[in-house]
Protein backbone atom coordinates (compact mmCIF):
# COMPACT_ATOMS: atom_id res chain seq x y z
CA UNK A 1 0.00 0.00 0.00
CA UNK A 2 1.35 3.24 -1.39
CA UNK A 3 2.03 6.11 1.28
CA UNK A 4 -0.67 7.82 -0.17
CA UNK A 5 -3.43 5.61 0.24
CA UNK A 6 -1.90 4.92 4.37
CA UNK A 7 -3.05 8.62 4.40
CA UNK A 8 -6.46 8.35 2.45
CA UNK A 9 -7.29 5.52 4.75
CA UNK A 10 -6.80 7.66 7.62
CA UNK A 11 -8.27 10.32 6.88
CA UNK A 12 -11.37 8.33 5.46
CA UNK A 13 -12.27 7.64 9.29
CA UNK A 14 -13.53 10.92 9.75
CA UNK A 15 -16.44 10.77 7.22
CA UNK A 16 -19.79 12.71 8.46
CA UNK A 17 -22.60 10.77 8.59
CA UNK A 18 -20.47 7.28 7.49
CA UNK A 19 -18.63 7.63 10.47
CA UNK A 20 -21.58 7.82 12.73
CA UNK A 21 -23.38 4.62 11.12
CA UNK A 22 -20.07 2.62 11.36
CA UNK A 23 -19.54 3.57 15.35
CA UNK A 24 -23.19 2.32 15.90
CA UNK A 25 -23.74 -0.49 13.63
CA UNK A 26 -20.07 -2.19 14.11
CA UNK A 27 -19.71 -2.90 17.74
CA UNK A 28 -23.46 -4.25 17.39
CA UNK A 29 -22.22 -6.71 14.48
CA UNK A 30 -19.24 -7.81 16.16
CA UNK A 31 -20.83 -8.66 19.50
CA UNK A 32 -23.14 -10.82 17.57
CA UNK A 33 -19.65 -12.14 15.30
CA UNK A 34 -18.34 -12.59 18.91
CA UNK A 35 -21.51 -15.18 20.21
CA UNK A 36 -20.94 -17.25 17.21
CA UNK A 37 -17.51 -17.82 17.77
CA UNK A 38 -18.15 -18.56 21.16
CA UNK A 39 -21.09 -20.95 20.45
CA UNK A 40 -18.98 -22.97 17.78
CA UNK A 41 -15.99 -23.07 20.22
CA UNK A 42 -17.87 -24.62 23.31
CA UNK A 43 -20.53 -26.96 21.83
CA UNK A 44 -19.97 -30.18 20.60
CA UNK A 45 -21.70 -29.09 16.39
CA UNK A 46 -21.52 -30.96 13.23
CA UNK A 47 -18.57 -29.80 11.07
CA UNK A 48 -20.73 -27.85 8.47
CA UNK A 49 -23.01 -26.27 11.01
CA UNK A 50 -19.76 -24.97 12.72
CA UNK A 51 -18.32 -23.39 9.46
CA UNK A 52 -21.59 -22.01 8.91
CA UNK A 53 -21.58 -20.12 12.08
CA UNK A 54 -18.32 -18.95 11.72
CA UNK A 55 -18.58 -17.97 7.86
CA UNK A 56 -21.65 -16.06 9.45
CA UNK A 57 -19.34 -14.72 12.07
CA UNK A 58 -16.82 -13.45 9.35
CA UNK A 59 -19.73 -11.67 6.90
CA UNK A 60 -21.29 -10.06 9.94
CA UNK A 61 -18.07 -8.64 11.41
CA UNK A 62 -16.41 -8.37 8.11
CA UNK A 63 -18.60 -7.93 5.07
CA UNK A 64 -17.62 -4.22 4.53
CA UNK A 65 -14.09 -4.82 4.69
CA UNK A 66 -14.60 -7.13 1.58
CA UNK A 67 -16.17 -4.60 0.04
CA UNK A 68 -13.42 -2.55 0.62
CA UNK A 69 -10.63 -4.92 -0.59
CA UNK A 70 -12.74 -5.21 -4.10
CA UNK A 71 -13.03 -1.88 -4.28
CA UNK A 72 -8.74 -2.10 -3.89
CA UNK A 73 -8.26 -4.46 -6.82
CA UNK A 74 -10.39 -2.32 -8.96
CA UNK A 75 -8.16 0.58 -8.17
CA UNK A 76 -5.10 -1.80 -8.59
CA UNK A 77 -3.99 -1.39 -4.88
CA UNK A 78 -2.77 -4.94 -4.09
CA UNK A 79 -1.12 -3.86 -1.01
CA UNK A 80 -3.83 -2.48 0.92
CA UNK A 81 -4.31 -3.91 4.23
CA UNK A 82 -8.20 -4.85 3.69
CA UNK A 83 -7.21 -7.17 1.08
CA UNK A 84 -4.54 -9.02 3.69
CA UNK A 85 -7.18 -9.25 5.89
CA UNK A 86 -9.72 -10.77 3.33
CA UNK A 87 -7.20 -12.88 1.68
CA UNK A 88 -5.85 -14.03 4.95
CA UNK A 89 -9.30 -15.17 5.96
CA UNK A 90 -10.67 -16.67 3.10
CA UNK A 91 -7.54 -18.86 2.77
CA UNK A 92 -7.81 -19.83 6.29
CA UNK A 93 -10.92 -21.36 5.97
CA UNK A 94 -9.63 -23.25 3.27
CA UNK A 95 -7.07 -24.97 5.02
CA UNK A 96 -8.57 -25.34 8.02
CA UNK A 97 -8.05 -22.73 10.35
CA UNK A 98 -11.91 -21.12 10.70
CA UNK A 99 -12.06 -19.85 14.25
CA UNK A 100 -8.96 -17.61 13.72
CA UNK A 101 -9.96 -16.50 10.74
CA UNK A 102 -13.22 -15.56 12.27
CA UNK A 103 -11.59 -14.06 15.50
CA UNK A 104 -9.14 -12.05 13.16
CA UNK A 105 -11.17 -10.11 11.48
CA UNK A 106 -13.54 -9.33 14.25
CA UNK A 107 -9.93 -8.07 16.24
CA UNK A 108 -9.56 -6.08 12.80
CA UNK A 109 -12.97 -4.09 13.30
CA UNK A 110 -12.38 -3.65 16.99
CA UNK A 111 -9.00 -2.05 16.55
CA UNK A 112 -10.68 0.38 13.90
CA UNK A 113 -12.87 1.60 16.57
CA UNK A 114 -10.15 1.55 19.41
CA UNK A 115 -8.15 3.34 16.94
CA UNK A 116 -10.41 5.92 15.82
CA UNK A 117 -11.67 6.97 19.64
CA UNK A 118 -7.94 6.90 21.02
CA UNK A 119 -7.25 9.32 17.76
CA UNK A 120 -10.00 11.41 18.50
CA UNK A 121 -9.58 12.17 22.23
CA UNK A 122 -6.02 12.46 21.71
CA UNK A 123 -6.90 15.51 18.61
CA UNK A 124 -9.49 16.91 21.25
CA UNK A 125 -6.67 16.72 24.07
CA UNK A 126 -4.75 18.67 21.43
CA UNK A 127 -6.87 21.31 20.31
CA UNK A 128 -7.98 22.05 24.74
CA UNK A 129 -4.16 23.33 24.96
CA UNK A 130 -5.53 25.90 22.91
CA UNK A 131 -7.85 27.40 25.42
CA UNK A 132 -5.19 29.83 27.15
CA UNK A 133 -5.35 31.54 23.38
CA UNK A 134 -7.86 33.74 21.72
CA UNK A 135 -10.03 33.07 18.97
CA UNK A 136 -7.89 34.16 16.45
CA UNK A 137 -4.93 32.07 17.08
CA UNK A 138 -7.38 29.19 17.91
CA UNK A 139 -9.19 29.42 14.25
CA UNK A 140 -5.68 30.03 12.49
CA UNK A 141 -4.35 26.38 13.86
CA UNK A 142 -8.18 24.50 13.30
CA UNK A 143 -7.79 25.70 9.74
CA UNK A 144 -3.55 23.87 9.30
CA UNK A 145 -5.30 20.71 10.82
CA UNK A 146 -9.20 21.15 9.72
CA UNK A 147 -8.14 18.52 7.25
CA UNK A 148 -6.76 15.51 9.96
CA UNK A 149 -3.26 15.49 7.85
CA UNK A 150 -1.31 19.41 7.96
CA UNK A 151 0.97 17.77 5.84
CA UNK A 152 4.00 15.60 6.41
CA UNK A 153 7.55 15.76 7.19
CA UNK A 154 10.39 14.21 5.09
CA UNK A 155 11.22 11.73 7.61
CA UNK A 156 7.34 10.55 7.47
CA UNK A 157 7.78 9.61 3.83
CA UNK A 158 10.74 7.64 4.59
CA UNK A 159 9.08 5.84 6.80
CA UNK A 160 6.14 5.15 4.90
CA UNK A 161 7.86 4.42 1.50
CA UNK A 162 10.44 2.25 3.70
CA UNK A 163 6.88 -0.08 5.44
CA UNK A 164 5.69 -0.35 2.18
CA UNK A 165 8.79 -1.85 0.39
CA UNK A 166 9.19 -4.10 3.43
CA UNK A 167 6.12 -5.39 3.06
CA UNK A 168 6.16 -6.12 -0.87
CA UNK A 169 9.80 -7.79 -0.16
CA UNK A 170 7.99 -10.15 2.84
CA UNK A 171 4.68 -10.89 0.53
CA UNK A 172 7.67 -12.34 -1.81
CA UNK A 173 9.59 -14.08 1.39
CA UNK A 174 6.07 -15.73 2.23
CA UNK A 175 5.29 -17.21 -0.93
CA UNK A 176 8.61 -18.92 -0.89
CA UNK A 177 8.25 -19.44 2.87
CA UNK A 178 5.26 -21.01 1.98
CA UNK A 179 6.11 -23.50 -0.86
CA UNK A 180 9.91 -24.22 0.31
CA UNK A 181 9.12 -25.28 3.51
CA UNK A 182 7.24 -28.26 3.24
CA UNK A 183 9.95 -29.54 0.42
CA UNK A 184 12.49 -28.81 2.95
CA UNK A 185 10.98 -30.45 5.94
CA UNK A 186 8.32 -32.49 7.05
CA UNK A 187 6.19 -29.59 7.76
CA UNK A 188 3.14 -29.73 5.96
CA UNK A 189 1.76 -27.30 3.00
CA UNK A 190 -1.40 -26.50 5.55
CA UNK A 191 1.27 -25.35 8.41
CA UNK A 192 3.41 -23.36 5.63
CA UNK A 193 0.80 -21.38 4.38
CA UNK A 194 -0.81 -20.65 7.80
CA UNK A 195 2.85 -19.23 9.07
CA UNK A 196 2.69 -17.34 5.76
CA UNK A 197 -0.29 -15.67 6.23
CA UNK A 198 0.83 -14.52 9.62
CA UNK A 199 3.99 -13.25 7.80
CA UNK A 200 1.46 -11.16 5.82
CA UNK A 201 -0.29 -9.74 8.82
CA UNK A 202 2.57 -8.56 10.44
CA UNK A 203 4.07 -6.69 7.83
CA UNK A 204 0.90 -4.36 7.17
CA UNK A 205 2.13 -1.22 7.65
CA UNK A 206 -0.92 0.68 8.82
CA UNK A 207 0.14 0.32 12.28
CA UNK A 208 3.67 2.17 11.78
CA UNK A 209 1.66 5.52 10.30
CA UNK A 210 -1.31 5.47 12.56
CA UNK A 211 0.32 7.76 15.12
CA UNK A 212 2.14 10.21 13.17
CA UNK A 213 -1.07 12.95 12.66
CA UNK A 214 -1.60 12.79 16.19
CA UNK A 215 1.96 13.80 17.04
CA UNK A 216 1.94 16.38 14.59
CA UNK A 217 -1.35 18.13 15.84
CA UNK A 218 -0.40 17.52 19.38
CA UNK A 219 3.06 19.40 18.41
CA UNK A 220 1.34 21.81 16.44
CA UNK A 221 -1.00 22.81 19.28
CA UNK A 222 1.31 22.88 21.88
CA UNK A 223 3.29 25.67 20.04
CA UNK A 224 0.59 27.21 19.27
CA UNK A 225 -0.35 27.29 23.27
CA UNK A 226 3.25 28.86 23.34
CA UNK A 227 2.23 31.76 21.19
CA UNK A 228 4.38 30.26 18.14
CA UNK A 229 2.03 28.98 15.12
CA UNK A 230 3.98 27.24 12.70
CA UNK A 231 2.26 27.31 9.42
CA UNK A 232 2.49 23.91 8.48
CA UNK A 233 4.65 20.86 9.28
CA UNK A 234 7.31 21.29 6.49
CA UNK A 235 7.87 24.50 8.62
CA UNK A 236 8.10 22.34 11.91
CA UNK A 237 10.49 20.05 10.23
CA UNK A 238 12.61 23.18 8.97
CA UNK A 239 13.22 24.21 12.39
CA UNK A 240 14.69 21.29 13.31
CA UNK A 241 17.63 21.53 11.37
CA UNK A 242 18.26 25.06 11.85
CA UNK A 243 21.92 26.46 12.78
CA UNK A 244 21.80 30.04 12.07
CA UNK A 245 19.34 32.59 13.33
CA UNK A 246 19.28 36.34 12.18
CA UNK A 247 17.35 38.62 14.51
CA UNK A 248 16.22 42.07 13.23
CA UNK A 249 16.64 44.49 16.05
CA UNK A 250 13.82 46.87 15.28
CA UNK A 251 9.96 45.22 16.49
CA UNK A 252 12.24 42.56 17.69
CA UNK A 253 14.40 43.85 20.43
CA UNK A 254 13.30 47.76 20.43
CA UNK A 255 10.05 49.02 19.97
CA UNK A 256 8.74 48.67 16.46
CA UNK A 257 7.27 51.90 16.93
CA UNK A 258 10.03 54.10 18.18
CA UNK A 259 8.66 58.11 19.14
CA UNK A 260 10.14 61.01 19.39
CA UNK A 261 11.22 62.11 23.27
CA UNK A 262 13.08 65.44 22.13
CA UNK A 263 14.17 67.80 20.03
CA UNK A 264 15.67 70.91 20.39
CA UNK A 265 16.97 73.58 18.06
CA UNK A 266 18.89 77.33 19.13
CA UNK A 267 18.64 78.48 15.56
CA UNK A 268 15.18 77.54 14.49
CA UNK A 269 11.87 78.05 16.14
CA UNK A 270 9.86 74.41 17.16
CA UNK A 271 8.07 74.77 14.03
CA UNK A 272 10.33 75.49 11.61
CA UNK A 273 12.90 73.10 12.78
CA UNK A 274 9.72 70.12 13.01
CA UNK A 275 9.31 71.31 9.34
CA UNK A 276 12.85 70.83 8.33
CA UNK A 277 13.05 67.18 10.18
CA UNK A 278 9.95 66.01 8.64
CA UNK A 279 10.52 67.09 5.08
CA UNK A 280 13.87 65.25 5.04
CA UNK A 281 12.36 61.74 7.00
CA UNK A 282 9.95 62.11 4.50
CA UNK A 283 10.82 59.27 1.95
CA UNK A 284 12.68 57.29 4.59
CA UNK A 285 11.80 54.08 5.61
CA UNK A 286 13.95 53.98 8.74
CA UNK A 287 12.36 53.48 12.05
CA UNK A 288 13.51 57.40 13.41
CA UNK A 289 11.59 58.58 9.80
CA UNK A 290 8.19 57.18 11.00
CA UNK A 291 8.47 58.39 14.69
CA UNK A 292 9.02 62.23 13.59
CA UNK A 293 6.20 61.30 10.75
CA UNK A 294 3.73 60.94 13.57
CA UNK A 295 4.88 63.79 15.35
CA UNK A 296 4.53 65.97 12.41
CA UNK A 297 0.88 67.76 11.96
CA UNK A 298 0.72 69.60 9.09
CA UNK A 299 1.00 69.02 5.49
CA UNK A 300 3.59 68.67 3.36
CA UNK A 301 5.22 70.65 0.96
CA UNK A 302 7.06 67.75 -1.54
CA UNK A 303 7.73 69.90 -4.45
CA UNK A 304 10.62 71.29 -2.09
CA UNK A 305 11.90 67.94 -1.51
CA UNK A 306 14.49 66.24 -3.98
CA UNK A 307 17.73 64.32 -3.96
CA UNK A 308 16.96 62.14 -1.00
CA UNK A 309 19.13 59.55 -0.06
CA UNK A 310 19.15 57.16 2.85
CA UNK A 311 22.09 56.51 4.62
CA UNK A 312 21.49 53.04 6.39
CA UNK A 313 22.75 53.16 10.06
CA UNK A 314 23.44 56.91 10.56
CA UNK A 315 20.45 58.87 8.35
CA UNK A 316 19.38 60.86 5.72
CA UNK A 317 20.43 63.46 3.35
CA UNK A 318 18.07 65.76 1.11
CA UNK A 319 17.87 68.85 -0.39
CA UNK A 320 14.53 71.03 0.75
CA UNK A 321 14.38 74.02 -1.37
CA UNK A 322 17.90 73.67 -3.01
CA UNK A 323 19.78 73.63 0.52
CA UNK A 324 21.90 70.32 1.19
CA UNK A 325 20.03 69.20 4.58
CA UNK A 326 21.24 65.96 6.98
CA UNK A 327 19.84 64.60 9.22
CA UNK A 328 22.00 62.10 10.63
CA UNK A 329 24.27 60.44 14.16
CA UNK A 330 26.97 61.95 15.64
CA UNK A 331 29.22 58.81 14.19
CA UNK A 332 28.47 59.98 10.78
CA UNK A 333 29.48 63.70 11.39
CA UNK A 334 32.47 63.24 13.36
CA UNK A 335 33.51 60.82 9.85
CA UNK A 336 32.80 63.95 7.72
CA UNK A 337 34.24 66.07 9.58
CA UNK A 338 31.86 68.31 10.71
CA UNK A 339 31.31 69.64 14.72
CA UNK A 340 27.94 68.94 15.96
CA UNK A 341 27.67 70.27 20.03
CA UNK A 342 27.08 66.94 22.33
CA UNK A 343 25.10 68.46 25.05
CA UNK A 344 22.44 66.43 27.37
CA UNK A 345 20.02 64.88 26.11
CA UNK A 346 17.45 62.71 27.40
CA UNK A 347 17.67 59.12 27.41
CA UNK A 348 17.52 57.95 23.47
CA UNK A 349 19.19 58.72 20.19
CA UNK A 350 20.01 61.70 19.25
CA UNK A 351 20.47 62.93 15.41
CA UNK A 352 21.52 66.16 14.44
CA UNK A 353 20.45 68.18 11.42
CA UNK A 354 22.54 70.59 9.63
CA UNK A 355 21.75 72.89 6.74
CA UNK A 356 24.26 73.66 4.17
CA UNK A 357 26.38 71.96 6.86
CA UNK A 358 25.45 74.19 9.90
CA UNK A 359 24.35 73.07 12.73
CA UNK A 360 20.54 73.84 13.58
CA UNK A 361 19.45 71.47 16.01
CA UNK A 362 18.96 67.87 17.43
CA UNK A 363 15.98 65.18 17.64
CA UNK A 364 15.94 62.43 20.07
CA UNK A 365 14.30 59.15 19.39
CA UNK A 366 13.22 56.25 21.98
CA UNK A 367 15.88 53.28 22.04
CA UNK A 368 13.73 50.85 24.50
CA UNK A 369 15.42 47.07 24.31
CA UNK A 370 13.54 44.71 25.88
CA UNK A 371 15.27 43.75 28.82
CA UNK A 372 13.71 40.32 29.39
CA UNK A 373 15.56 39.10 26.04
CA UNK A 374 18.60 39.41 27.55
CA UNK A 375 18.71 35.66 27.88
CA UNK A 376 17.78 34.59 24.58
CA UNK A 377 20.75 34.16 22.40
CA UNK A 378 21.67 31.57 25.08
CA UNK A 379 18.32 30.00 24.57
CA UNK A 380 18.62 29.57 21.00
CA UNK A 381 22.10 28.24 21.20
CA UNK A 382 20.50 25.59 23.91
CA UNK A 383 18.15 24.60 21.28
CA UNK A 384 20.42 23.89 18.70
CA UNK A 385 21.58 26.96 16.98
CA UNK A 386 24.90 27.99 17.64
CA UNK A 387 24.65 31.03 15.22
CA UNK A 388 22.47 34.02 16.01
CA UNK A 389 23.14 37.38 14.20
CA UNK A 390 21.72 40.59 15.16
CA UNK A 391 21.04 43.00 12.04
CA UNK A 392 20.01 46.45 12.78
CA UNK A 393 19.71 49.68 10.99
CA UNK A 394 21.91 51.63 13.31
CA UNK A 395 25.40 53.24 13.20
CA UNK A 396 28.35 50.79 14.60
CA UNK A 397 28.89 52.25 17.49
CA UNK A 398 24.87 51.92 18.59
CA UNK A 399 24.91 48.68 16.97
CA UNK A 400 27.60 47.01 19.15
CA UNK A 401 26.37 48.73 22.43
CA UNK A 402 22.93 46.74 21.86
CA UNK A 403 24.54 43.70 20.66
CA UNK A 404 26.82 43.27 23.91
CA UNK A 405 23.40 44.24 26.09
CA UNK A 406 21.80 41.43 24.32
CA UNK A 407 24.74 38.98 24.18
CA UNK A 408 25.11 38.61 20.46
CA UNK A 409 28.92 37.54 19.54
CA UNK A 410 27.75 38.90 15.55
CA UNK A 411 26.19 42.18 14.52
CA UNK A 412 25.93 43.46 11.42
CA UNK A 413 24.71 47.80 11.51
CA UNK A 414 24.21 50.17 8.98
CA UNK A 415 21.56 47.58 7.28
CA UNK A 416 18.70 49.12 5.71
CA UNK A 417 16.29 46.32 4.10
CA UNK A 418 17.23 46.01 1.56
CA UNK A 419 20.98 45.08 2.49
CA UNK A 420 19.41 42.92 5.38
CA UNK A 421 17.83 40.95 2.62
CA UNK A 422 21.13 40.79 0.79
CA UNK A 423 22.99 39.44 3.64
CA UNK A 424 20.51 37.08 4.72
CA UNK A 425 20.42 35.51 0.84
CA UNK A 426 24.72 35.73 0.92
CA UNK A 427 24.53 33.61 4.12
CA UNK A 428 21.98 31.12 2.88
CA UNK A 429 23.40 30.26 -0.17
CA UNK A 430 26.31 28.57 2.23
CA UNK A 431 24.84 24.73 1.97
CA UNK A 432 26.35 24.18 5.25
CA UNK A 433 23.84 26.56 6.30
CA UNK A 434 19.89 26.17 7.89
CA UNK A 435 18.92 29.88 8.41
CA UNK A 436 15.82 31.72 9.96
CA UNK A 437 14.94 35.03 9.77
CA UNK A 438 13.15 36.60 12.76
CA UNK A 439 11.71 40.26 11.78
CA UNK A 440 8.52 42.13 13.11
CA UNK A 441 7.81 44.59 9.62
CA UNK A 442 9.49 45.83 6.34
CA UNK A 443 9.04 42.86 4.10
CA UNK A 444 5.96 41.39 2.46
CA UNK A 445 6.79 38.40 0.93
CA UNK A 446 9.21 35.61 1.97
CA UNK A 447 13.18 36.04 2.67
CA UNK A 448 15.97 33.63 1.05
CA UNK A 449 15.83 32.49 4.63
CA UNK A 450 14.96 28.71 4.90
CA UNK A 451 12.41 30.18 7.72
CA UNK A 452 10.67 33.36 8.30
CA UNK A 453 9.73 33.87 11.72
CA UNK A 454 7.68 36.89 11.78
CA UNK A 455 6.37 38.35 15.40
CA UNK A 456 3.37 39.68 14.48
CA UNK A 457 -0.21 39.01 14.93
CA UNK A 458 -0.09 38.77 11.08
CA UNK A 459 1.56 37.57 8.35
CA UNK A 460 1.00 36.01 5.12
CA UNK A 461 4.41 34.80 3.85
CA UNK A 462 5.88 33.74 7.45
CA UNK A 463 6.20 30.04 7.66
CA UNK A 464 6.16 31.16 11.42
CA UNK A 465 3.67 33.73 13.33
CA UNK A 466 4.59 34.54 16.95
CA UNK A 467 2.25 36.62 18.67
CA UNK A 468 4.71 39.70 19.88
CA UNK A 469 4.11 38.95 24.04
CA UNK A 470 5.50 35.26 23.58
CA UNK A 471 9.03 35.44 21.09
CA UNK A 472 10.82 34.26 23.89
CA UNK A 473 9.18 31.11 23.00
CA UNK A 474 10.57 30.95 19.99
CA UNK A 475 13.70 28.55 20.78
CA UNK A 476 11.18 26.83 23.41
CA UNK A 477 9.10 25.73 20.11
CA UNK A 478 12.13 24.29 18.17
CA UNK A 479 12.42 22.05 20.69
CA UNK A 480 8.93 21.15 20.36
CA UNK A 481 9.73 20.79 16.60
CA UNK A 482 12.78 18.11 17.70
CA UNK A 483 10.20 16.16 19.97
CA UNK A 484 7.69 15.64 17.16
CA UNK A 485 10.47 14.38 14.53
CA UNK A 486 11.83 12.24 17.64
CA UNK A 487 8.48 10.88 18.33
CA UNK A 488 8.37 10.07 14.57
CA UNK A 489 11.61 7.71 14.91
CA UNK A 490 10.94 6.34 18.01
CA UNK A 491 7.21 4.75 17.34
CA UNK A 492 8.09 3.71 13.33
CA UNK A 493 11.50 1.84 15.26
CA UNK A 494 8.93 0.72 17.89
CA UNK A 495 6.77 -0.70 15.35
CA UNK A 496 9.17 -1.96 13.53
CA UNK A 497 11.00 -3.94 16.26
CA UNK A 498 7.03 -5.28 17.47
CA UNK A 499 7.08 -6.28 13.46
CA UNK A 500 9.78 -8.00 13.75
CA UNK A 501 9.37 -10.11 17.05
CA UNK A 502 5.93 -11.16 15.37
CA UNK A 503 7.48 -12.13 12.27
CA UNK A 504 10.07 -14.52 14.19
CA UNK A 505 7.25 -15.85 16.22
CA UNK A 506 5.07 -16.60 12.91
CA UNK A 507 8.01 -18.02 10.89
CA UNK A 508 9.15 -20.67 13.58
CA UNK A 509 5.11 -21.73 14.40
CA UNK A 510 4.52 -19.79 18.38
CA UNK A 511 1.66 -17.62 16.80
CA UNK A 512 -1.57 -17.43 14.85
CA UNK A 513 -3.54 -15.22 13.32
CA UNK A 514 -5.65 -13.53 15.60
CA UNK A 515 -2.55 -13.03 17.97
CA UNK A 516 -0.76 -11.15 15.41
CA UNK A 517 -3.65 -8.84 15.06
CA UNK A 518 -4.16 -8.37 18.49
CA UNK A 519 -0.29 -7.93 19.27
CA UNK A 520 -0.16 -5.49 16.54
CA UNK A 521 -3.27 -3.04 17.41
CA UNK A 522 -1.71 -2.56 21.07
CA UNK A 523 1.30 -1.64 19.80
CA UNK A 524 -0.24 0.87 17.53
CA UNK A 525 -2.29 2.24 20.64
CA UNK A 526 0.98 2.39 22.67
CA UNK A 527 2.53 4.75 19.93
CA UNK A 528 -1.05 6.72 20.40
CA UNK A 529 -0.46 7.45 23.56
CA UNK A 530 3.27 7.92 23.22
CA UNK A 531 1.92 11.08 20.91
CA UNK A 532 1.41 12.89 23.85
CA UNK A 533 4.80 13.37 25.31
CA UNK A 534 5.81 15.95 23.07
CA UNK A 535 4.17 18.15 25.98
CA UNK A 536 5.68 16.33 28.64
CA UNK A 537 8.23 18.60 30.70
CA UNK A 538 10.95 15.96 29.62
CA UNK A 539 11.08 18.32 26.10
CA UNK A 540 12.56 21.12 28.72
CA UNK A 541 15.06 18.87 30.01
CA UNK A 542 16.12 17.51 26.64
CA UNK A 543 16.06 21.16 25.51
CA UNK A 544 18.42 22.26 28.50
CA UNK A 545 20.91 19.33 27.33
CA UNK A 546 21.59 20.56 23.81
Amino acid sequence: MSPERIRARHSSDHSGKKQGSFEIALPVRLVFSAVLVIISALFQLPVWLRTVLLVVSVVSSGYDVFLAAVDEIADKRYFSTELVIVFAAVLSFVIGFPTEAAIMVILYQLSKIVFRYTKNKSIDSARALLSYQDNDIQGRVEEIISDGHPGEMRLQRTIETSATFVLRLLIVFALIYAIALPLLTGISFRVSIHRALMILLASSPVSVAISFPIIVITGLCFAARNGVVFSSVGAMEKACDLNVALFDKDGVFSDEAPHLIGLQSDVLDKKTFLHFLAHATYYSDQPFAKAISDYYDQEYRLDLVSDFKDIPGYGVSVSIGGAPVVLASKVYYDEQGIEVPERGFPEGIPYYLTVADRYVGRVVISAEIDQDAVGLVEDMQMAGIPRNILITEDGKEQSQSVAESLHFTEVVGECDMDRKLRLISDISQDEQNCTTFIYANGIEGHSAADLDIRISRKGKYADVIVLPDYYLNIPHSFGTCRRVKELFAENAIFIFVVKAILIFLSIIGYSNLWFVVFIDTVAALATILNAIRVTMPSLLQGKSER
